[in-house]
């Protein structure tokens, strides 16, 4: 218990500090585990997991900086809100969220994890290709105001997914010869780029001003009567982030995405999103942790890793001896039982230590804005150069920021450009090994039923995301 309780609160601290990914503190993480007993050592790591991907909501409500990748969405409705004096509330809200994705993915894990990992590995690039190209449709969902501004920024984003070795033939792209290019640009710095450093340049053109607010329980805590209204959000968000967690290598960027699209769908003031509505906050938050108990129903049914976390736990697991797949159902239900038992009580003290948190948390805003900005630069540039201690990465990270300034003054959404950025190198992989598939038939893609009806899907949001605006 006090070692779940350990990871989980390290997780959460990891996941507030921008840069320091869920992937970093579970890899620093395992080292420390070696002496100890596999399922405490496993469980303490979850622990890790769940409190990461929980505590990026933290920097992105409160200084529109996401402190993980998945914390993207977050920053769109609940900076609005802390600006609006409902940051308790919008953390409350992300607390919630988080708790209730996780006992849902939970949940999953627990009942119905074999039946649905055996369908969920059998996509392969069509439907790989297929999911990427979806989520590429729901930029007009992210940049409502003016699509075609939305998705002139989705290609640069997909441009820029582009630098690097062709996914193909092996080939150097937009180079410009240097080493580091080779691997193309990582996700980190351009992250932190485009958010941190905008927001470091708008604070330092706003007078200093300190702000106080007094933070009481019943503001961030909803009521039931709140969380019966927002079932819809909460179950939508959920049950994505827990599919998609368990499509191996899909991530929990694809489902914050998906999950918001379908929430403002369904929502009854879609025009809210954005400008501070708590349910775009249960969309980016639920999925996100859902994808936590979904990306674990491969790993220990078929041994293979739902995301870049669970690739590192499944080196943890052969560490301390344990074979994940699905002999280890029948022949270590012992193993299992502790690992379901340490996730629900993981999920269980992320919850209490954000009610208990969340009163420091908020003193953040209370700072003097001189002090907010020195603060905001060192852990942007530290956690930019901790993923590959490389100076090159700060250098792309302030230029990268800078334009990204530009962009944002002169009114061009950046949620596009990261979604074409982080989807680029997906939809490019997949389509092109498909198409090797096919023999270059485009057609066989319409062959297959998922890719087919998710093909079709994406149009469909693609033309209604062009022609909602002119018909207004």
């Amino acid at each position: 218990m006090a070692l779940v309780f350990i990871g989980t609160f390290m997780g959460l601290t990891f996941g507030c500090l921008p840069g320091l990914t869920a992937t970093l503190g579970v890899t620093l993480l395992i080292p420390i585990t070696f002496g100890m007993e596999s399922y405490v050592a496993i469980g303490m790591i979850i622990g890790m997991y769940v409190g990461a991907m929980a505590g990026g909501a933290v920097s992105a409500i409160l200084l529109n900086i996401p402190g993980t990748p998945s914390a993207i969405v977050t920053c769109f409705d609940g900076y609005p809100l802390c600006q609006q004096g409902r940051g308790a509330e919008a953390m409350g809200w992300a607390a919630v969220a988080s708790s209730f994705g996780s006992l849902y993915s939970w949940a999953v894990l627990v009942f119905v994890s074999t039946a649905i990992a055996s369908v969920a590995t059998s996509f392969s690039s069509p439907e790989y290709a297929a999911l990427a190209l979806l989520g590429l449709s729901i930029v007009g969902s992210v940049a409502s105001d003016d699509p075609i501004k939305g998705i002139s920024m989705a290609a640069l984003g997909l441009f820029l997914s582009l630098v690097g070795m062709d996914v193909v033939y092996g080939s150097y792209r937009f180079t410009f010869g240097s080493i580091n290019l080779m691997a193309g640009i990582p996700l980190m710095p351009v992250l932190l780029g485009v958010y941190s450093i905008p927001q470091v340049l708008q604070i330092c053109n706003e007078t200093n001003v300190v702000t106080q607010i007094n933070v009481k329980l019943k503001n961030f805590i909803p009521s039931p009567k709140k969380l019966w209204r927002a079932k819809i959000p909460l179950l939508i968000a959920s049950s994505l982030g827990t599919f998609i967690g368990i499509i191996p290598a899909v991530g929990s960027t694809v489902a914050v995405f998906l999950s918001y699209d379908q929430c403002k769908r369904f929502s009854k003031s879609p025009e809210t999103f954005g400008k501070g509505n708590h349910e775009g906050i249960i969309a980016s938050e639920a999925s996100n942790n859902a994808v936590v108990g979904g990306a674990l129903v491969p790993l220990l049914t078929l041994g293979i890793p739902g995301d870049s976390v669970t690739a590192i736990l499944l080196g943890g697991l052969m560490i301390h001896g344990v074979q994940p797949g699905p002999r280890l159902f029948s022949e270590q239900p012992d193993f299992i039982i502790g690992i379901f038992t340490c996730m629900l009580i993981a999920t269980i003290m992320m919850l209490l230590i954000q009610i208990v948190g969340i009163k420091f948390f908020i003193k953040v805003l209370s700072l003097p804005q001189s002090y907010l900005v020195a603060g905001i630069m060192c852990i942007s540039l530290i956690g930019t150069f901790a993923v590959h201690s490389n100076f090159f990465d700060v250098g792309i990270m302030l230029v990268i920021g800078s334009f990204g300034y530009f962009l944002i003054k002169a009114k061009y959404p950046i949620p596009p450009l990261i979604l074409g950025f982080v989807l680029g190198e997906l939809l490019e992989r997949e389509t092109r090994t498909a198409l090797i598939l096919f023999n270059y038939d485009w057609t066989g893609f319409f062959m297959r039923p998922v890719p087919c009806v998710l093909i079709i899907l994406s149009i469909w949001f693609f033309v209604y995301a062009l022609y909602k605006p002119r018909k207004k």
